[in-house]
């Protein structure tokens, strides 16, 4: 056992299901069908597929607990990250690397990935169980998770975005595991090609990161690698310029554009529902999406200078946009499943701004740069938590109601599917951040960084907030709260399913309150070995991060920012109640409808982003594909035709004068004489 907890072998983390997905595919594969035409072997048995998954999956949950208790070990002013390369590839004077690496940040995505995938693949058990394809299922979640915990251990910007890419692929594959249903496959081809447009910005960022810096990488031997971003930062600046340094810095930021659902690269999210329930919550929760945030925080060195502001500034407004816009969205939505992933993408954007706010504030010395940089990252970690769970919890609805996604088909659940309800009840507390719940740390840490910024990103922030108090308590008022308004028989809870929402509902209430510092002073901080982690990146030294940690909690608790996202909060759990909660309720949300019919109309289309894009597709890019093909076929290969029809006349031409005949060959020499002649003639003359 205490092999998993030697720091030096957590390179085999990603390979656990890595090998599991080997194994399931190779027996789906090789293996005779049965009389269903079904595979048939030990790997394709469901019990087995399902087994190694989870197994595996386990096997790399031991791993992190190792990794924490390594990183507890260490104070937080000498934490050191442990980091291993090997050389991978050279061409020329570049040798690539690929590696791990060891840090707070690094250890807190590990043990999220594995312990919260570890409990969505046991309730898949009971949502996926009657499903004809469980076995290739757990074989995308066992893809999904080698190419997620590939990229959060990876030591360099290279190796990352070959991870990046994989963990888009297997997004894919599980939006579109139903391509049977249209929709479903729209989908998933909506998410690839989305993610493809940010994808690109990426990895031309990630290239001219490597031109600007070409003699610093060639001096470090490791190119690309996170930990040299500040030195690069400065070579540039020098080299180049600020102006480079921004442009470089905002194409890197169009990956996580794209993964974590920011506008305007935000549209595939919601569609992504379409896949199953375990999908939601583990890519679009917990997991996928939480990867351009984890990105921003490796580039962060490469934005927290002086110089890259303006970048720095364009994460603020993207973030600060993004949780506005889909909370407004948010408000509208009765698919249950879309109202989530609206709050997803509001809550990401919510993180976004953070990590900007991680850059920009405290240029002038301060070390808020820290605090924004650790609200960012500790957000997603309780985020993580209560949003997956959300999503398992709107799953056990759907399957107990026969596939009904509708909130006007339900109502009054919380009798017969109670575990569900409390369930979801704490994460609604959890997410609208109540006091001393998980998001009420994590969301005033991100409102003080805001407060310092600008007072115009504050508000925006604190309204986001109200408005998910509201949002959230609609879906649970509207859900489970009343009278059953649905159809469809209600079937009991699965204890496949709801075994994991009584686990996820134990840290989506309290790991925000144990890891703040606030229950007590032998309790590790989240904040305090994430700050020290920034700060050495930063080159700013641990002790001035120590000093200047920003606000204490119970100044915050006490404080205006506290006072203030309360009351917008509280106000949004009572608007909530009044219009859902009471039986005379519902005549209010009509009655706003009616007097807000253009902001309604607005929030319910989605801010006519797919409108806007679907209008550029027909008469921009298709407009503009025709003319190419026009140009192509009548241009190039009209240019490539004629030549082709020229040289086949002018051979036909010449081969009526080789006819064979005589009297033909004596004409032309006669002809041929004559103007030879008359041009002599007319030349000497």
């Amino acid at each position: 056992m205490n092999w998993f907890f030697e720091i030096q072998n957590i390179w085999v983390v990603p390979f656990y299901p890595l090998a599991a997905f080997i194994m399931i595919v190779l027996g789906r594969t090789f293996s005779k069908g049965g009389p269903d035409n079904t595979p048939q072997g030990l790997f394709a048995n469901k019990a087995v597929s399902s087994f190694l998954t989870i197994f595996a999956t386990f096997l790399g949950l031991l791993h992190a607990v190792g990794a924490i208790q390594w990183l507890l070990a260490q104070s937080p002013e000498h934490l050191h990250a442990f980091t291993r390369n090997v050389e991978w590839l050279t061409a020329g004077n570049l040798t690539l690397s690929v590696g791990y690496t060891l840090d707070s940040m690094s250890v807190m995505m590990l043990f999220v990935v594995t312990f919260i995938s570890m409990l969505i693949q046991i309730y898949t058990h009971g949502y996926m169980e009657h499903d004809d394809g469980y076995c290739k299922f757990f074989a995308y979640l066992a893809l999904f998770n080698f190419s997620m915990l590939g990229l959060v251990l990876s030591t360099n910007l290279f190796q990352m975005y070959i991870f990046w890419e994989l963990v888009g692929v297997s997004s894919y594959l599980l939006i579109g595991f139903w391509f049977k249903r249209p929709s479903a496959a729209a989908a998933a081809v909506k998410a690839f090609l989305m993610n493809r447009v940010g994808d690109f910005g990426f990895l031309i960022g990630i290239v001219g990161l490597l031109w600007a810096a070409w003699p610093f990488w060639l001096s470090q031997g490791v190119p690309l690698s996170f930990d040299q971003l500040g030195a690069a930062a400065q070579y540039i600046i020098s080299a180049h310029g600020e102006g480079v340094l921004v442009a470089i810095a905002c194409l890197l930021f169009m990956g996580p554009m794209a993964k974590s659902a920011q506008v305007p690269l935000h549209t595939w999210l919601p569609d992504a529902m379409e896949g199953p329930t375990p999908i939601s919550a583990l890519i679009h929760a917990a997991t996928m999406v939480a990867a351009g945030v984890y990105l921003i925080g490796r580039i962060t060195p490469l934005i927290a200078v002086p110089e890259a502001l303006p970048a720095a500034n364009f994460i603020i407004i993207i973030g600060t946009l993004t949780a506005l816009i889909g909370a407004t969205i948010a408000l509208t939505q009765y698919d249950i499943k879309k109202a989530l992933a609206y709050s997803t993408m509001s809550q990401l954007g919510y993180m976004v701004c953070a990590m900007g706010l991680g850059a920009a504030v405290g240029l002038d010395g301060t070390a808020l740069a820290a605090v924004g940089f650790t609200a960012g990252l500790f957000h997603l970690f309780t985020h993580a938590f209560f949003k997956a769970m959300l999503f398992l919890c709107s799953g056990s609805v759907i399957h107990a109601c026969e596939d009904e996604q509708d909130m006007r088909q339900m109502g009054g659940l919380w009798s017969k599917l109670p575990i569900t309800a409390i369930t979801y009840l704490a994460g609604t507390i959890a997410i609208a951040g109540l006091p001393l719940t998980s998001g009420f740390f994590s969301k005033d840490m991100i409102l003080e960084g805001a407060l310092e910024y600008s007072s115009i990103t504050y508000w925006a922030l604190v309204l986001t907030a109200g408005m998910t108090s509201f949002y959230m308590f609609r879906t649970f008022f509207m859900t489970f709260v009343g009278e059953y308004r649905g159809k469809a028989h209600v079937h009991h809870e699965s204890p496949w399913m709801v075994g994991p929402l009584a686990v996820l509902a134990v840290p989506s209430l309290g790991i925000g309150y144990l890891l703040s510092g606030f229950a007590g002073d032998n309790l590790p901080v989240f904040k305090d070995y994430i700050q020290y982690t920034v700060a050495s990146a930063h080159h700013a030294g641990a002790e001035h991060g120590a000093a200047h940690g920003g606000h204490t909690l119970m100044e915050m608790l006490t404080g205006n920012i506290a006072a203030t996202s309360g009351m917008f909060i509280f106000g949004g759990l009572l608007l909530a109640w009044v219009f859902y909660g009471t039986k005379d309720g519902h005549k209010w949300p009509e009655k706003i409808k009616t007097a807000c019919q253009p902001f309604y109309n607005l929030f319910a289309n989605k801010w006519y982003f797919d409108d806007l894009y679907s209008g550029f597709v027909q008469y921009v890019y298709l407009w503009f594909a025709n003319v190419s093909a026009a140009f192509d076929f009548n241009g190039i290969d009209g240019v490539v035709n004629w030549s082709g029809r020229t040289v086949m006349g002018t051979g036909y031409a010449l081969k009526q004068l080789q006819s064979g005949k005589v009297q033909t060959y004596i004409a032309i020499l006669f002809f041929g004489v004559v103007a030879l002649s008359l041009a002599m003639y007319y030349w000497l003359l």
